[in-house]
């Protein structure tokens, strides 16, 4: 890319050497869809075996803690988030996300195919799969007890427990009597790889989906956009001049609180300020790494259509099911509870039309909790 050659954005910054921005790196923020309940660990243990009182399970946890690995804590209070049935009903309520499920369910022939569902939640696309999908049987594996009982009771309520069996565990750790024609799952986070989750998926994948098998959805790709943030800038603008003070210490402090972290946000389509780019094509699933997506990096050029003061880079990602079903996410489309992610630089740099800003994305999952991301951002 020879975007180091082209003129950058206005601003006081050296030319042809990195800015002196700081990079912005951002983990786990809250979401609805994510709400972690700060709760005793144990209590997942305490769900799956009844014949010992809760109180005796928190204290045996709590003396196992120290040995517990970084790995496994993140597991407790991930599968936690999910023991909520809000979080659950939210996604039944995304019309885009189900809509596209269940365009591909039908696009694809599953009659008489054996079908793996993983994290499989309430049971809804195993029971897709199993009314118009036409499975022959559909193996629904969930690793909250609560949500696998949930979901073995609507699959009774709606006659199909003799298509669709629910498995309650970790993918990584259940055994089924055969190889898998289509594995289906709803694995995407916030920018596609929040959670970690297609790390299980690809793992069932090499356990259970037979040579010619295919997988839902099939590709990935996740968006980047320069972007700005009017709103944001003028708030901070009005401390140059509040009431005849200079208070632009309070603003700046301000602003570096509120951008510390990547905010999940809608994005809308005036706030772009140049063409969206690809900043990571997962092309083929049925041939990626189980580790491909722990550290990933993409040197990024971004030409601006107008003037404007960039704010940050705006993340989002579209799947791929193949014949021609594909759910997307992006500001033009139907808003999706996953919405998008920006990170934010802490400044505002004016840039005029035809401008170039380079910029290099590194994500790379977390040591500390696998199940989150750091995304560094840094202009160049």
């Amino acid at each position: 890319m020879d975007g180091h050659h082209k003129r950058g954005p206005r601003g006081p910054r050296p030319a042809n050497r990195r800015s002196n921005r700081p990079k912005h790196r951002g983990g786990y923020w809250s979401n609805k869809r994510r709400q972690w309940r700060k709760r005793q660990q144990g209590k997942m243990e305490a769900q799956q075996v009844g014949a010992k009182d809760e109180e005796e399970l928190y204290e045996e946890v709590e003396e196992d803690q120290e040995d517990m690995t970084v790995s496994h804590l993140a597991d407790v209070e991930y599968f936690e988030a999910y023991d909520q049935l809000e979080v659950h009903a939210l996604m039944l309520e995304d019309s885009q996300r189900l809509g596209s499920y269940l365009a591909a369910i039908r696009a694809h022939d599953l009659k008489d195919k054996l079908v793996l569902d993983v994290g499989a939640g309430s049971g809804i696309l195993s029971m897709l799969c199993a009314k118009h999908g036409l499975a022959k049987h559909v193996w629904a594996v969930e690793a909250v007890p609560g949500m696998a009982r949930m979901a073995q009771q609507l699959v009774q309520a709606n006659g199909l427990q003799d298509k669709v069996t629910i498995l309650t565990g970790r993918v990584e750790d259940i055994t089924l009597p055969n190889k898998m024609d289509i594995i289906i799952s709803e694995w995407m986070g916030f920018y596609l790889l929040h959670e970690s989750m297609l790390e299980s998926v690809l793992i069932a994948r090499d356990r259970f989906l037979r040579a010619q098998g295919r997988m839902l959805p099939c590709s990935a790709r996740i968006w980047a956009a320069l972007v700005e943030a009017e709103d944001l800038r003028l708030d901070m603008a009005n401390y140059e001049d509040f009431l005849g003070l200079d208070l632009r210490l309070v603003g700046e402090q301000q602003l570096a609180a509120r951008t510390a972290e990547p905010r999940v946000e809608e994005v809308h389509g005036r706030r772009i300020l140049a063409e969206p780019l690809v900043a990571v094509d997962l092309t083929d699933l049925h041939q990626l790494r189980v580790e491909g997506t722990r550290n990933l990096e993409a040197q990024l050029s971004f030409r601006t259509w107008r003037q404007g003061y960039a704010a940050g880079i705006a993340f989002w990602f579209d799947v791929g099911f193949g014949r021609d079903v594909i759910l997307k996410t992006d500001p033009g489309s139907p808003p999706t509870h996953w919405k998008q992610t920006v990170v934010y630089f802490g400044a505002f740099p004016a840039v005029e039309s035809g401008d170039v800003l380079e910029a290099n994305v590194v994500l790379k999952q977390s040591e500390e909790n696998p199940r989150q991301y750091n995304i560094s951002v840094e202009t160049l």
